[in-house]
């Protein structure tokens, strides 16, 4: 059983906490890794409990959340709460941190993350996309090495994307992919127009408006995961004006061929067998309110797919941004923890 650190207790630490501890206590102690410690420089010591306790999306949580001074109580549980604005004077060591999770996308960077390796720290994983290894669970995280102490579990909607890529290729073998990611809100997007943001319409009211965003699907961070679509993809982004969850159109053209019908019936099987709890699948007519809360990486939308001719496809799919992430962020570090002692260069 490993023991976490979460840095950052914004949407996705939170979520990742709460995730954390119901999975522990489905599975018993043992066999998944348990948050022990949480630090984040701006936290409202006042608010602790509350912020854990109620969720304006995922409504009150049933665990017994309790505020004690410098930590909370989950039914019983303590987890420190401390709030160092350095990196290097965490306490993780206090607490007996092995693996730190970096939820703010700040220290994404290989020389930022390092920094958290102190105090008995083994590994960390960051989110976002930079200069390290990018592990999307589901698709690659077999190759992983022991040798790497810094890892990025990527981006939601990264975590969307890839699963349909990896299942439609190895079927049909993609010939050209273009995916468009429509981003929900999320903390970093202005209420009103503002003066930060990744581009210059980043910079404008969120809440009344939808526009053209900064993928961060890219050629440059999907060809990292899977090689073999170097020069065979490109991505565009919009953020929308709601909540939580977003959705994935992706086109492609197919080096075999295959009707959409066909398409989706390969995308429900693998929702059901290798791809269980990564893709989920509906054939429901759903909306976006209906996936909050879906810890899958995403959710094919079965009715909203096409096809034209024999080669071109379209599929579509839903993603919950934070707890389906969260979800992914925690079975990687399980996954990693699981292959402590194992002979360097082997595979899973």
């Amino acid at each position: 059983m490993v023991k976490i650190g979460i840095q950052g207790f914004g949407r996705l630490g939170r979520n990742l906490l709460k995730l954390a501890f119901r999975k522990a206590q489905q599975k018993g102690c043992g066999d998944v890794g348990t948050v022990v410690m949480v630090n984040d420089p701006e936290i409202n010591s006042d608010c602790l409990a509350y912020i854990l306790k109620h969720d304006s999306f995922y409504g009150p949580s049933p665990i017994d959340i309790v505020e004690m001074g410098c930590s909370i109580m989950l039914d019983g549980v303590r987890v420190e709460i401390t709030q160092e604005s350095k990196i290097e004077k965490i306490p993780w060591a206090k607490n007996k941190v092995e693996y730190v999770i970096d939820t703010t996308g700040e220290n994404s960077t290989c020389q930022k993350a390092s920094k958290f390796l102190t105090g008995g720290v083994k590994r960390v994983i960051v989110t976002g996309c930079s200069n390290v290894p990018i592990f999307i669970f589901g698709v690659n995280q077999c190759c992983y090495e022991l040798d790497m102490k810094v890892v990025s579990a990527g981006t939601p909607c990264m975590n969307a994307l890839m699963p349909l890529l990896k299942v439609v290729h190895e079927h049909y073998c993609v010939e050209l992919a273009m995916s468009r990611i429509m981003r929900p809100l999320t903390n970093s997007d202005s209420i009103l127009d503002g003066t930060k943001g990744l581009c210059c319409r980043g910079t404008r009211a969120a809440l009344n408006a939808f526009a053209p965003a900064v993928p961060f699907t890219t050629p440059a961070f999907v060809n990292k995961i899977m090689p073999e679509l170097e020069g065979k993809n490109e991505s565009t982004a919009l953020r929308i004006s709601v909540p939580v969850v977003g959705a994935v159109s992706l086109n492609v053209k197919l080096g075999k061929e295959a009707t959409y019908d066909i398409l989706k019936c390969r995308l429900k099987e693998a929702s059901e067998t290798f791809m269980k709890g990564i893709i989920g699948y509906t054939d429901d007519y759903a909306i976006s309110t209906d996936m909050i809360g879906n810890t899958n990486s995403c959710v094919v939308d079965a009715k909203s797919g096409t096809s034209i001719g024999k080669c071109m496809a379209n599929v579509y799919a839903w993603y919950d941004s934070e707890l389906g992430f969260a979800s992914r962020i925690f079975d990687l570090a399980n996954y990693m923890a699981s292959r402590e002692g194992c002979p360097p260069g082997s595979k899973a």
